[in-house]
């Protein structure tokens, strides 16, 4: 794979888990001083703020996030990220399928799970309508899954320099 620059998470509705997942990146990314960009977006417009739940996360670690605005995965979207993660595999799926006219989209989408070389279990489900235990795990999920992909988007960035 080629130096990342930009990466994009994507779930179903851009309001719990992909905003999430984008603060928690830009958090890592900076208190690791590595240079990304990152997004996010959904397949649709539920909501346009980020869930409560996602907010408190974040602010229980300190993170800024009141620029966030929803936004719909778009070709224009696609085209200038260098690494596409989903929350499920149905969403890279459906990216790469209604998206295949983007170069290389196939071998720049994968789960989030999955690019951390997770082979079973790939899905982060959402964890909109389920209990407030079951949505601090899933978040944590997430963070933890973020945090190890900048480290790896770094390392895979580190060795194509050389």
């Amino acid at each position: 794979m080629s130096k990342i620059k930009n990466v994009l998470f994507v779930c179903l509705g851009n309001t719990a888990r992909s905003p999430a997942a984008e603060y928690l990146a830009r958090y890592y990314a900076k208190k690791l001083d590595a240079n990304l960009e990152f997004n996010s977006c959904g397949f649709f417009s539920a909501f346009n703020y980020i869930q409560p739940e996602s907010r408190k996360y974040l602010d229980s670690k300190g993170i800024r996030h009141s620029d966030f605005i929803p936004k719909i995965v778009n070709r224009k979207l696609l085209e200038k990220q260098d690494l596409v993660l989903t929350m499920e595999h149905i969403h890279s799926h459906d990216i790469v399928t209604n998206f295949k006219f983007i170069k290389n989209i196939e071998k720049k989408t994968f789960t989030l799970k999955e690019f951390n070389g997770e082979r079973q279990n790939i899905d982060i489900i959402d964890p909109y309508y389920t209990s407030a235990d079951n949505y601090r795990k899933v978040l944590k999920t997430i963070d933890e899954h973020v945090e190890k992909a900048v480290r790896k988007i770094m390392e895979i960035n580190n060795s194509s320099e050389k």
